[in-house]
């Protein structure tokens, strides 16, 4: 019988993480870490992104025996803190946490890049992942998703809504569903979530595709209104809200998610040993408690549930974006 040979090994452990099967790293990697890790976190302090970092800052340290040091280099649409970790050494060392939109959308957004992201970046895992809600001015005569389809077909070109800038998922998801939809809803450019919202609370504009946390207070409070969620399952932090899908819109699916990345040609090693502990933190309840609390959920997808996201989502982005001629040089 032939030996079995050192290159016959390591495409079998490859495959099994790949496919998200149980690794068990080889002996070198237990040594990882032996220094502390940065997290580059593409956007400024404050955000989704942020604090999903801060969650795996607070956690993984004592599981990896090693500090973590939050980095936000935020900017461009989180490419300054994308294209940092694709630059990086792919040791281990310089991870990224990012948004959907910035692997995602940027590719067909942006005229050119100095990174590319499936070629330049390994995913670890889906961190958290949300649904937008659909959040209406209170004084729009629509309680659901088919009330308000119906409504802007027969004001055609009335009614606006709120983004807080070309290319966000907010943005997009809009211009989807007026696709999907078979009407025109007018968009509205902001800069930021906060004077979106306040433009809607203002009756300036009447319609978002807004995150949970900028909208949901200002539901609690009775200023605005909210009718669906955009995911195609229903949100478990916003569980009484039907999905556009189940409300008129057949196959309407747009999710926010932050991701875990690596540079590309990491050893898969040491993304098995990273990607393993952070699915256990994110199942820690007061993880889940905190994560829930924003308006998100815990993911902890594997790589290659993530890629096959990522490959999916890229190529619906790249249709829209052509379709409404979107670009930023």
């Amino acid at each position: 019988m032939k030996p079995v040979t050192h290159q016959c090994i390591l495409p079998v452990a490859s495959v099994a993480l790949f496919c998200g099967w149980p690794v068990t790293p080889p002996a070198f990697a237990q040594t990882y870490p032996t220094k502390p890790i940065r997290i580059v976190v593409a956007f400024p302090p404050g955000g989704s992104t942020d604090f999903a970092a801060r969650v795996l800052a607070s956690h993984l340290p004592k599981a990896l025996g090693q500090s973590i040091v939050v980095d936000n280099r935020g900017g461009a649409g989180g490419n300054i803190g994308n294209d940092i970790v694709a630059k990086a050494a792919p040791d281990g060392y310089t991870l990224l946490v990012t948004t959907e939109g910035a692997i995602t959308i940027s590719p067909s957004l942006y005229a050119s890049l100095p990174y590319n992201a499936t070629r330049d970046l390994a995913p670890i895992t889906q961190i958290i992942k949300y649904a937008n809600v659909v959040a209406l001015h209170p004084s729009v005569k629509a309680g659901t998703a088919k009330e308000l389809v119906a409504l802007a077909k027969d004001q055609p070109g009335k009614l606006s809504y709120a983004h807080p800038g070309v290319g966000t998922n907010v943005h997009l998801g809009a211009e989807l569903f007026n696709q999907m939809a078979g009407i025109k809803i007018t968009g509205v450019s902001y800069k930021g979530g906060g004077p979106a919202i306040i433009s809607l609370i203002g009756n300036e504009t009447q319609i978002s595709f807004a995150t949970p946390p900028s909208a949901i207070p200002h539901v609690k409070s009775g200023r605005l209104k909210v009718i669906a969620v955009t995911s195609a399952k229903r949100s478990a932090a916003l569980p009484d809200l039907p999905t556009l899908a189940e409300s008129g819109v057949a196959g309407y699916n747009v999710e926010g998610w932050v991701g875990f990345y690596a540079p590309a040609k990491t050893p898969d090693s040491i993304i098995a040993r990273v990607y393993d502990e952070t699915t256990k933190v994110l199942k820690l309840p007061e993880v889940r408690d905190a994560v829930l609390a924003t308006g998100s959920e815990p993911s902890g997808i594997s790589p290659r549930e993530t890629t096959t996201i990522v490959r999916e989502e890229t190529a619906m982005w790249a249709k829209l974006i052509k379709t409404v001629g979107v670009k930023i040089e």
